[in-house]
């Protein structure tokens, strides 16, 4: 058993609680302990704020890690540890992940302000998380829903994309999917196509797989070449796909991830949770 936790950030809501879910699978899947944290940020309205902006019930936490309890309990995942944290959001859930496997937090709804309203931590996150995986749940992910038996990464030939392809692979293996490797080659405008040979595009991906489908024969690879933008591509696959896995800082297409360039439009047009794996300096 990893002693290491699957930290999940909580907040009282729906989409809590899809993070939730979703990170008591994985830590179950991994046989690891599982560690809720509710932030409250002093510097924003507690639930009792009243109009004047007074807080006439501060927030304790009391209520959201009740809700959280009752959550886990529904789901046959009562045995997790619940704490109550003050400071900056993401802040604090990167300070946790420096100790934990994994870094797991949800997404806001998207409608008509999505723009504006689109979870701040999660986007942070995603740009400054360097040490452990981080999976950006989103809304539309259905706990109930069959499987589609397959994770798609997408490759770019990094150190970055290695590491990417290493928690998709194992991840596989362990849920018996299948991988589906995606390079964006080049892009394509209205008037023209800017792309570097075929062969140049299929040696790249060649390259990034080599070794991994012998090291893990019984997990089912494909591959895809695509002449387009990044997150278009990756934004159509997740369509069908259990698990969308990105590295953190790519040569290439995903070159300003850690910027959160094409993170941000992963979280805005992915339909399954993203996973962005930064690569680790030892």
């Amino acid at each position: 058993m990893t002693h290491a936790p699957v930290l999940v950030g909580i907040d009282g809501t729906r989409d809590g609680e899809i993070a939730l879910t979703w990170a008591a699978s994985y830590a179950t899947l991994q046989d690891a302990p599982l560690h809720a944290v509710y932030v409250i940020d002093d510097d924003e309205p507690g639930p009792g704020a009243s109009e004047s902006g007074h807080d006439s019930r501060p927030d304790d936490g009391a209520e959201v890690l009740d809700r959280t309890a009752q959550e886990l309990d529904r789901i046959g995942f009562p045995d997790a540890t619940l704490d109550v944290h003050h400071g900056r959001p993401a802040q604090v859930l990167l300070d946790l992940a420096e100790r934990s496997a994994a870094l797991v937090v949800g997404r806001r709804g998207m409608g008509g302000f999505a723009e504006l309203v689109l979870g701040s931590t999660s986007q942070v996150c995603t740009a400054l998380s360097t040490d452990v995986p981080l999976i950006v749940v989103p809304d539309t992910w259905d706990p109930s829903a069959p499987a589609h038996g397959r994770i798609v990464v997408g490759i770019d030939g990094s150190i970055d994309g290695q590491d990417a392809l290493q928690f998709a692979f194992e991840l596989a293996a362990a849920t018996h999917s299948g991988i589906l490797g995606v390079h964006a080659c080049g892009f394509r405008d209205d008037d023209h196509t800017q792309a570097p040979p075929n062969n140049t595009c299929d040696d790249l991906v060649t390259q990034a797989l080599a070794g991994w489908a012998a090291k893990y024969p019984d997990v089912p690879v494909e591959t895809r070449t695509v002449i387009d933008h990044a997150v278009p591509v990756l934004a159509r696959e997740s369509a069908d796909a259990d698990l969308m896995v990105v590295g953190g800082v790519g040569q290439t297409a995903f070159s300003e991830l850690r910027l959160g360039s094409v993170a941000r439009g992963l979280l805005f047009h992915s339909q399954c949770p993203v996973a962005v794996v930064h690569h680790q300096e030892y």
